[in-house]
């Protein structure tokens, strides 16, 4: 009697172990690849401090999942420009 309990205990555990992986997988699938502007929107959140522009547009990403090429377009002259401008005070300070 005891077996039959030990039994059913390890089988219940096994599944419960197998449907976690199944849904983990399936989770990681339906993921989807990286949107084609998540690394230029990750170096605008670097300079989002320097631009009320980036910090606006970083949020409606975050908000949304996506920009339009336009505003990636916007998006890559000012960090540009930030990256500019804080080059140009590493300049001014050494």
């Amino acid at each position: 009697m005891p077996s039959e309990i030990l039994i059913v205990v390890v089988v219940a555990v096994v599944v419960a172990i197998g449907i976690r992986l199944f849904l983990a997988r399936n989770a990681a699938r339906s993921k989807g690849p990286p949107h084609i502007h998540d690394a230029l929107m990750k170096r605008a959140q670097a300079h989002a401090d320097a631009s009320p522009f980036l910090r606006k547009v970083c949020r409606e990403y975050e908000a949304n999942g996506h920009i339009s090429n336009r505003q990636a377009e916007a998006v890559s002259e000012a960090i540009a420009r930030a990256e500019k401008r804080s080059q140009q005070g590493r300049q001014g300070r050494a």
